[in-house]
C-alpha cells in the first residue's frame, strides 16, 4: 500500500514538472510573438524615421546654407526682369516705332505696300501687351535684306512671326533682278504697367522710349 502511495507520489512530481515546462514554453512563446516582435518592429519604425528626420534635417542644413545664394539669384532674376521691361516701348510709342519702320523703308528703298494692325495672341506676362502687325514691301534681294537687318534693331522687344517673299510677277524690267513682294507678321510687346514703379534709368527715361525718339 506504501509503495503505491510512493508511485503516485512521483508521477503527480512528475506531471506537475511537465506541466511547469510547458507553461514556461507557452510564456516565452506569447512573451516572443506578443512583446519582443512588436517590441522589435517598433525599434526597426523608430530607426527609420530617425534616418527620414535626419536625412530632411541634412537638406534642410543644405537649403539653409544655399539660401544666400539663392537670394542673389532672385535678386539678380528680378534686376534682369526690371531690364527687359525698361526696354519695352510703351503703348504711346508705338506710333513711333511705326515711323521708325517707315523711315527704314525709306532708307532701304524699299517700298511700304501697307501695314496694319491684325490679331496677336494672349497676354503671357504681367503688365505686357502683345500687339499684332502686318507688313507689306517690295524691293529687290539687296534691298529686302537691308530692310530685314534695319528689322533686327527691333528684336528686343520685337517678334517676327512670319515672312514670305514672293517675285513681283508685274516687274519685267529686270528679269536678272527682279523686284520681291514680302509679307511679314510681326508682334510688338508694350509696356502697360506703371513706369515709375521700374528702376531708374540714367537719362530719366525709357530705352525703348529713347530710341522712338531717335
Amino acid at each position: 500500500m506504501a509503495l503505491s502511495r510512493l508511485r503516485l507520489d512521483r508521477l503527480r512530481q512528475r506531471d506537475i514538472t511537465l506541466i511547469i515546462v510547458g507553461l514556461t514554453v507557452l510564456l516565452g512563446v506569447l512573451w516572443y510573438f506578443y512583446l519582443y516582435t512588436p517590441v522589435q518592429d517598433e525599434i526597426e519604425e523608430l530607426h527609420s524615421r530617425v534616418d527620414t528626420l535626419s536625412l530632411q534635417v541634412q537638406r534642410g542644413e543644405a537649403a539653409r546654407r544655399n539660401l544666400p545664394g539663392l537670394r542673389e539669384e532672385i535678386a539678380e532674376l528680378d534686376q534682369q526682369r526690371q531690364d527687359f521691361l525698361r526696354q519695352l516701348p510703351t503703348q504711346s510709342d508705338v506710333s513711333d516705332l511705326l515711323d521708325l519702320l517707315r523711315e527704314s523703308a525709306i532708307a532701304t528703298q524699299v517700298t511700304l505696300n501697307s501695314l496694319g494692325q491684325s490679331s496677336a495672341g494672349p497676354e503671357q506676362v504681367e503688365n505686357v501687351r502683345p500687339l499684332g502687325f502686318t507688313m507689306s514691301t517690295t524691293g529687290t534681294f539687296a534691298q529686302t535684306m537691308a530692310f530685314l537687318e534695319e528689322l533686327e534693331t527691333l528684336e528686343r522687344f520685337t517678334k517676327v512671326r512670319q515672312v514670305s517673299i514672293s517675285v513681283d510677277g508685274s516687274d519685267s524690267a529686270n528679269p536678272a533682278n527682279p523686284d520681291l513682294i514680302t509679307n511679314y507678321g510681326f508682334t510688338v510687346y508694350v509696356y502697360t504697367g506703371d513706369i515709375s514703379s521700374l528702376a531708374a534709368v540714367p537719362g530719366g527715361e525709357t530705352a525703348a522710349a529713347g530710341q522712338g525718339g531717335g
